[in-house]
């Protein structure tokens, strides 16, 4: 992401040293921040398991709603009209990511 970042701030013109006043994109992403920052506070020890495990249940239920809505911003005719490339693509990806899960899962003992 910070490549991403570094790429995007030298492609846009006029970003010489003080030369712009255009916002340019930050080279670590807030949210990846938080999640360090998150990992970090998890292994000290200092919160209490109820927190935790609160946590880990609003983390699923916000993914579950996240997914959800993603789901129902698809459009099938839309979908229809991309063509064929892009399903076989998706098709794809699909089995690329579940075959990295299982094998995840069988490598680890799951």
């Amino acid at each position: 992401m910070t490549g991403a970042a570094l790429a995007a701030r030298r492609r846009r013109p006029g970003t010489a040293a003080g030369t712009t006043t255009a916002r340019r994109p930050p080279l670590v992403p807030l949210f990846v921040v938080g999640f360090l920052a998150a990992i970090v506070l998890t292994s000290t020890g200092l919160l209490p398991a109820s927190a935790v495990h609160a946590a880990s249940v609003a983390q699923t239920v916000l993914l579950t709603a996240a997914l959800f809505g993603l789901g129902t911003g698809i459009q099938f005719r839309t979908l229809a009209r991309t063509g064929t490339r892009s399903l076989v693509l998706a098709l794809i990806s699909w089995v690329l990511v579940a075959g990295v899960s299982y094998a995840g899962v069988r490598l680890v003992g799951g």
